[in-house]
This record gives C-alpha cells, sequence and structure tokens, in this order.
C-alpha cells in the first residue's frame, strides 16, 4: 500500500470518516433574529438504527447533537407563542452540520 493512500485512510479515519457519525448544531431564532432559549427540537425521521433525537435550546437558543449517525433528517421545532416548524437535514460524518431555523411569533 502506498505512503499517499495510508495517509488518506488515517485522515478519514481520524476526521470521523471512516464512523459514519456526524454532529448537528441548530440555531433557532425569531424573525428578528433574536435567539430562542427553550425551543424543543425533535427528530421525526432519523436513519435507520439511529434513536430519536431530541433537546432543546440553550439560552443563546442552541442545541448540538454529536455523535449522530449521519444520514438524512427531519426534524419538528416547537416553541410556546411561535410557529412550529419543520426541517429537513443531511448529516455528514465527521462533520459539524450547521443549521439556522427561524421561527414566527403567532397571532
Amino acid at each position: 500500500m502506498s505512503a499517499a493512500l495510508v495517509c488518506l485512510l488515517l485522515i478519514a479515519a481520524t476526521a470521523g470518516g471512516c464512523t459514519g457519525k456526524g454532529s448537528l448544531h441548530v440555531l433557532v431564532v425569531a424573525e428578528d433574529g433574536t435567539p430562542l432559549s427553550g425551543a424543543k427540537v425533535i427528530s421525526n425521521t432519523q436513519p435507520q438504527g439511529q434513536m430519536k433525537v431530541t433537546g432543546g435550546t440553550d439560552a443563546e437558543g442552541e442545541v448540538t447533537y454529536s455523535g449522530i449517525a449521519a444520514g438524512e433528517y427531519e426534524f419538528y421545532v416547537s416553541r410556546f407563542d411561535y410557529e412550529n416548524q419543520v426541517f429537513r437535514v443531511k448529516v455528514k460524518a465527521g462533520r459539524t452540520t450547521d443549521v439556522t431555523v427561524t421561527l414566527e411569533k403567532t397571532g
């Protein structure tokens, strides 16, 4: 095996490319860009073998899911006094995928 191929394999393994796991960072904001704490972010669908992914946003409107299966997800975002939002995302192995979700105020 060539030295270059060995290097590429080591880089892929170190970056998580061989594990099939990635991370998802979600930022939930209001229409004016204000971060929304306390929003629920729950997967409706996830890759086979991945348990449902659930969490809530912190004071900065953020939630991060680390070490989740790479693949296609559909998430449901809800917060009191705001319209619910659904989004789809593809998480890639060895990477963090960033998504910003904007919620509209009800009424």
